[in-house]
This record gives C-alpha cells, sequence and structure tokens, in this order.
C-alpha cells in the first residue's frame, strides 16, 4: 500500500509529460543549492603545496597577485612555515625548490612589505620551530631557507649557529652556508669552532671568521688559542678574526700567540721561490700590528729571525706601531746592519717613525738609493714613502728616480708619487706623461693608474694618454689607459680619437670593446664621430659590442634622430635577451626624448620576457619624466622567483637610489647562478659603499668568481665598502691577480681596490 502512495505522489508532482508552470519569482529567497565551490585562494594554496617546478611558480605568482587584496593569503602562507614537506636529506639545491618551508619563505618576500612584515612578525618564529625538528632533513631544508633569506633571518641566528654543530653533516653544512649569508649572532660563542676536533667543522667555521667584518674583545682569547692549530687556513682565520677586532680584547699573550704563529709559520731562512701575499700565513702580519703595544716585544724578538723576510716585516709592524715600539730601539739599530738591504731599509725607516732622529738612517737611504742594484734602489724609495715627513729630505732624489736608467727603480718611484697628496701628485703629471711612454708595461701601467686615481685633475696628461693609447699594444695597459680617460671626465675628450679605432677593431676583446664604447659616449656626446661609431657598433654580429652600443646610444646629446626607433626595434627583436634589455637600458638613458617609442616600450613592458619587461618598465618611467617612479618595480622584482627579473632588479636600482634596506635582497642576488645578477647586485652594493658592509662575506668569494664582469664588480664593491669591513677581500684580491693575470679587467680591478684598501699588491723580496 505504501509504494502505491509513493507512486501517486510521484505522478502527481511530475503530471501526465507536461511541465508545469514555473513559481513566482522570490526576490528574497536563496539561489537553488549547489555544490559549494572551492574558492581561488585555497585552490591556489593546494597546487602552490602539492605541485613543484613550473606548477607551483605559476600558483606563486597568482598568489602573490591575490594577497594584494585578499589578507587571509598572507596568513595562509605563514601557516605553510610549518609544514614538514621536503624533498628529503642532502637535495638543497639553487635552481630548484626543496621544501614547502621554502617555498612559503620566498612566497612571502615576493608579496611585498606586508608579506616581509607577515615573516618578520610571525613567519621566523614558524621557521624557527623547524630548526629543533626531529627529522635531520626538516633541519636542513629550515636552514637552508633562513640562508636565502639573508640578514633578513636575523632573529633567529642564535638558533641557526647552534645548527653548526648538529650530529648530521648534511645538516651541519647547510647550517654553516645559512650562517654565512645571515650573519653569526654570536662571535664569540662561534670562535670555538675553530678548535673543534672535527676538521670539517674546523675549516668551515675558518671561512666565516676569516671574513667577518668586526670581532668582539671576548671572542679574541679563543682566536689566540687557535693559532697553535696546525691547518694553516685555519691560523689565518684565527689572525683575521684578531685584526678585525681591532685592538680589542688584547694583551700581551695575544701579542706572544701571533708572534709564536710568525715564527712557526715562516720558514727559517731566505725563500729561493717569489713570496705570494695571498699565503695564509701573511694575514699574521695585520693581526701582529693589531696588538698594538702589545706587538712590540714579539715583533722585535722577531727581527732575530733566520728568513730576512721575516725581519723586514717585523721591522715594518714596529714602524706602524709608532711611539708604543720605542723599547725597539735598539733592535733595529742593531738590523741596520742586517746583510740584507732591505732589512736594514726598513729598520732606518722603523726608527725614524718611532721617534729616534733621522740622522743615523739618512746615509744609508742616500747609499741605497744610489745603487746601481736595481731592488736595492727599489726598497730605498718604498721605505722613504714609509718614512713620513722625516723622510722629505728624501724626496727630490726619490723623485729624480723617474728617469733612472733601472725600471725597477722608476717603477717604485711612480709607487711613490702615488703615495703624495693629489696636490703634489698633480705636479708630477710631466714626468708621468712621459712614463706612459716607458719601455716597460709594469711601468706604463703604473703610471695610467696614477692618472685614473687623479680623475678630472689629470686632464692636462689626457694629450700623453691619448697618444700612448694609439701605440700601446699591451692589452693590460691599453685597459688601464682607457680606465684613467674615463675618470677624467669630458676635460678629456680631445682624446676620444684615440678610441674610434680601437671600437671597430674586431681583434680587439669584447670587454675591451664595451669599455671603449661606454667611455666614447661619455667623453664626447655630442660628437658626430662619436655617435656614428655607436650607431655602427649597434649592428654588430658581437652580442657584447651590441649591446654596449645600445647602452650608449641613449647617452648621445643631442640623441640621433632614428636613435628611439633602433632601440625600440631592437627592444623587440633582438635575438638575445640581454640586445633587448639592452636596448631598453639604451631608452631608460634618452628618458623623455625617447616619447615616441613609448607604445613600443609599453607592448615590452606588458608582453616581454622576464628582465626586459623590467627594463621596460623602467623606461616607461624615464621617457615619463621621472625614473624613479619604477622604484616599487625594481624593488619588487628584486625577490622575484626569475633569475633574469632579479638581475635586471639589481642592475636598475642604482638609477632610483639603493638604500641600506636594500642590503638583504641584494645580498641574496649574490647568491644567484646568474653572472648578470651577480654583477648588478655587487654594483649597486657599491653604490651604497660602507652601509653594504653586511654584504662582505658574500662578496669576497666573488672575487675570483668564474665571470670577469662579477670579479670586476665585487672588487669595486669590496673597495667601496672600505677598510676595516673590507679587510678580508685583501688575500682574495691578490688571489685574483694570481689566478686571472690574462684578464685586464680583473687585474685593473684588483689592483684598483687593493690600492684603495691601502694594500701592497706585492709581497717583499729579500734584497
Amino acid at each position: 500500500m505504501r509504494r502505491l502512495l509513493v507512486a501517486a505522489a510521484f505522478a502527481a508532482a511530475v503530471g501526465c509529460g507536461k511541465k508545469p508552470e514555473p513559481p513566482p519569482a522570490d526576490a528574497g529567497a536563496p539561489d537553488a543549492a549547489a555544490a559549494p565551490e572551492v574558492p581561488e585562494r585555497d585552490r591556489l594554496l593546494s597546487q602552490f603545496k602539492t605541485k613543484r617546478g613550473d606548477p607551483q611558480r605559476k600558483a606563486g605568482d597568482d598568489l602573490a597577485a591575490l594577497a594584494e587584496s585578499d589578507p587571509a593569503v598572507i596568513d595562509a602562507v605563514v601557516e605553510l612555515l610549518r609544514d614538514r614537506t621536503t624533498n628529503g636529506p642532502g637535495t638543497t639545491h639553487p635552481q630548484r625548490v626543496g621544501s614547502t618551508r621554502e617555498a612559503a619563505a620566498m612566497l612571502l618576500v615576493r608579496c611585498g612589505p606586508k608579506g616581509e612584515a607577515a615573516l618578520k612578525d610571525r613567519g621566523l618564529r614558524a621557521l624557527g620551530e623547524g630548526l629543533a625538528d626531529k627529522d635531520a632533513a626538516v633541519r636542513e631544508h629550515t636552514a637552508y631557507t633562513l640562508g636565502l633569506l639573508g640578514s633578513a633571518a636575523k632573529p633567529v641566528a642564535s638558533s641557526l649557529q647552534r645548527l653548526c654543530s648538529d650530529p648530521d653533516a648534511k645538516v651541519a653544512a647547510v647550517a654553516f652556508d645559512a650562517v654565512a649569508s645571515v650573519g653569526v649572532a654570536d662571535i664569540t660563542a662561534f670562535v670555538p669552532l675553530l678548535t673543534s676536533e672535527n676538521e670539517a667543522t674546523k675549516r668551515r667555521a675558518a671561512e666565516i671568521v676569516g671574513v667577518l667584518p668586526e670581532v668582539p674583545g671576548d671572542a679574541v682569547p679563543t682566536l689566540a688559542r687557535a693559532l697553535a692549530d696546525a691547518d694553516p687556513l685555519v691560523r689565518a682565520a684565527a689572525a683575521s678574526g684578531i685584526t678585525a677586532a681591532n685592538g680589542k680584547g688584547v694583551t700581551a699573550k695575544t701579542g706572544e700567540a701571533v708572534g709564536a704563529a710568525i715564527r712557526a709559520s715562516f720558514p727559517t731562512k731566505a725563500e729561493s721561490e717569489v713570496v705570494r701575499l695571498d699565503a695564509p700565513e701573511f694575514a699574521l702580519w695585520p693581526a701582529l700590528r693589531s696588538c698594538g703595544k702589545h706587538a712590540a716585544k714579539p715583533a722585535a724578538d722577531l727581527l732575530g729571525h733566520g728568513n730576512p723576510l721575516v725581519r723586514q716585516l717585523a721591522a715594518r709592524v714596529l714602524g706602524d706601531l709608532g711611539p708604543d715600539a720605542k723599547e725597539a730601539a735598539e733592535p733595529l739599530r742593531k738590523a741596520l746592519a742586517d746583510d740584507f738591504a732591505n732589512v736594514a731599509l726598513e729598520a732606518g725607516g722603523a726608527l725614524v717613525r718611532i721617534g729616534e732622529k733621522a740622522d743615523e738612517v739618512d746615509a744609508l737611504v742616500r747609499a741605497a738609493l744610489a745603487s746601481l742594484n736595481p731592488g736595492v734602489a727599489a726598497e730605498a724609495i718604498g721605505a722613504v714613502g714609509r718614512m713620513g715627513p722625516a723622510g722629505a729630505t728624501h724626496h727630490a732624489a726619490v723623485l729624480g728616480k723617474l728617469d733612472s736608467p733601472l725600471p725597477d727603480a722608476r717603477f717604485a718611484a711612480l709607487g711613490f708619487v702615488r703615495t703624495l697628496p693629489p696636490a703634489e701628485r698633480v705636479k708630477q703629471l710631466p714626468a708621468i706623461g712621459k712614463a706612459l711612454g716607458d719601455m716597460e708595461p709594469l711601468v706604463r701601467g703604473r703610471a695610467a693608474g696614477i692618472l685614473e686615481d687623479l680623475g678630472p685633475a689629470a686632464v692636462p696628461a689626457a694629450g700623453a694618454a691619448r697618444d700612448a693609447l694609439s701605440k700601446e699594444e699591451e692589452p693590460g695597459v691599453q685597459e688601464q689607459l682607457v680606465n684613467a680617460l674615463a675618470a677624467m671626465g669630458p676635460g678629456a675628450k680631445a682624446a676620444v680619437g684615440a678610441l674610434l679605432p680601437l671600437i671597430a677593431d674586431r681583434a680587439a676583446g669584447t670587454a675591451f670593446r664595451e669599455k671603449l664604447i661606454a667611455t666614447a659616449a661619455a667623453l664626447d656626446p655630442a660628437s658626430a664621430e662619436v655617435a656614428g661609431a655607436v650607431k655602427h657598433a649597434a649592428a654588430s654580429p658581437d652580442v657584447g659590442v651590441r649591446c654596449a652600443a645600445a647602452r650608449a646610444l641613449g647617452t648621445l646629446d643631442p640623441l640621433p634622430p632614428d636613435a628611439a626607433a633602433t632601440l625600440a626595434k631592437m627592444a623587440r627583436t633582438d635575438q638575445e635577451v640581454a640586445g633587448r634589455i639592452a636596448a631598453l637600458r639604451g631608452l631608460v638613458a634618452a628618458g623623455p626624448r625617447a616619447k615616441a617609442v613609448r607604445a613600443d616600450v609599453q607592448s615590452v613592458a606588458e608582453k616581454g620576457m622576464p628582465g626586459a619587461d623590467v627594463w621596460a618598465k623602467v623606461a616607461l618611467a624615464a621617457i615619463d619624466g621621472d625614473v624613479t617612479k619604477a622604484a616599487p618595480t625594481i624593488r619588487e622584482n628584486l625577490s622575484s622567483r626569475n633569475t633574469n627579473a632579479r638581475a635586471a632588479a639589481a642592475a636598475a636600482l642604482p638609477l632610483v637610489g639603493p638604500t641600506a634596506a636594500d642590503v638583504p635582497a641584494l645580498t641574496r642576488v649574490l647568491r644567484d647562478p646568474s653572472p648578470a645578477g651577480k654583477a648588478g647586485a655587487a654594483a649597486a652594493l657599491a653604490r651604497l659603499g660602507p652601509a653594504a658592509r653586511d654584504a662582505i662575506p658574500k662578496l669576497v668569494p666573488l672575487i675570483t668568481d668564474a665571470e670577469s664582469e662579477v670579479r670586476v664588480a665585487a672588487a669595486d664593491a669590496a673597495a667601496a665598502v672600505g677598510l676595516p669591513a673590507a679587510a678580508p677581500a685583501v688575500p682574495r684580491l691578490r688571489d685574483a691577480l694570481r689566478e686571472f693575470p690574462n684578464d685586464p679587467p680583473t687585474v685593473a680591478a684588483a689592483r684598483r681596490a687593493l690600492a684603495r684598501l691601502g694594500a701592497e699588491v706585492e709581497a717583499p723580496r729579500a734584497r
């Protein structure tokens, strides 16, 4: 009976095949029930969490865009920082995301100020929990993620530092790398790792301690103990740490420990081979000097060492100490009779510098200056330069050596000129100009370097530099001469004629032709001849030359009639991404003068490849009259997942003015695989000078990078940071000179940086 009732009800409901009239609309009734739609945010978060590679990147891009209007996105991503999913132990990689934590942390950075604030306020605490996870893979990937964040992760640096002693070797290795990026939280607690029984731990700790820009006094006793280690790299790191303490925490025991390390590290007699200043043992001498008055006795004791090089450097330290080394007067007097001229002359200079009378030294210096032994004369010139005002009586004789028949003496005399105040150096311009034609390449290169140092003040020697460049065949000296002309600026435009034939010379190296193009455009942007050379180079099959020409084309003034159109076409159609970016950089330089091609630039900004689109947006701001309006775009892309976008942002940042707040992002870019990214970030850091000191641990290794443009930018940045923070760069700069002697840009940059940091390029030699 029940079945019949149900059937009858069903029939009544559906009728006899006739469709019933729809019920009247009710504006207040809810819509018919439907399957709930998954919110876009949840869908994207699910993809971001469960996918890898391109799908995850795409979901991340969409989430970063959605976060601007949906605050819940950032909250959800912060929660993902607690996700324990990883690719397993030993799988961290700079080109692949290895964990959900890593992906989430970098997404927060890409979400702009709100994402970074959430990371700082809540996210770092979540990541800190991962450092204590029972799973070694989670600890490893969490440490790696913090390393990617760089100095932004400093609030959890103490917990990260403890992982350097993790029992799992993979975790400890990643933790050391992360600490190098984030910074050492507690240096006093970190330096005992230099005395670990684990050799790998000691070496990794040495890599970090050796580049610390500053060390507290409390760490010095431990560093002094590490000087007794059998590993020369550990001893060198300990010495660098003592130097970075800059006298803090130093006692007589510290000086004794450094002196003992020197005695043990150098052979007991003169070496037959040329000594390398980048050898680990040379880090001990600045450490001894930094001990101040506590260095006097150990340095005086070293005057009795069997190696003449040790005796010379010990005398130099005593001279640097000045009156604090007064107690060493008698040992120094005894050293005036040393069999080696370099030791005797150094001892004489030191005696004068500690306050003793110059009478007993002057005769020795005069005799050495008159010596026909080229090495002895050169040593005498160097000693006079270090004597300060007390050596003034010998200045005329030293300057007379600019015309010496001995190449070593001429080279040393130019080195002396470089130590004079700028006003006194300018007085020597005729002699410096003459030295540009010296038969010895090293002499010619040093003369050109002095002109570069003087900058616009060297313009009276521009003609000599032009004539020298037209005859010069040594690539390294050519590089120095062009650097000198570039430093002189528009006042040297008469020298442009020597640059143009070299721009067209296909036998010249690409990097050199790039520099020639940039220099010619800077010296005389109004020259029709320069414009013709640049336009011709813009069609070169050599992409490097073509890029340099495109960048320079926009700087010409007046802008050639078809320049903007040429650059716009290149920005759209060049076969190389680098060519398109260079063209856009040229349009940035052209600014409002390129207004006619704004629509073309807009198209690239909307549809261009990563990197090109960033530069297109910067170009639009420049064309509209205010390039600084591109600052938000540039800073956003510093944290882009795309390597080309990061490189473009780093290179563009100087246009809007980098600040100290940009250092963490730029330091992260220094770790990029892209040479353009590393070079661009280093160049931006150079603009910040001492404010970029936290980037020194990452800049120093790049001084010997595989790519020339990176080496040059890193050397310039280290020099811009200056002392004392950049002291760890000095050994690496010497490494670069030794490892890349046939790369003129690297040699010039390393020598320039060493000079700015007050460091010697070549080691003293026993004479």
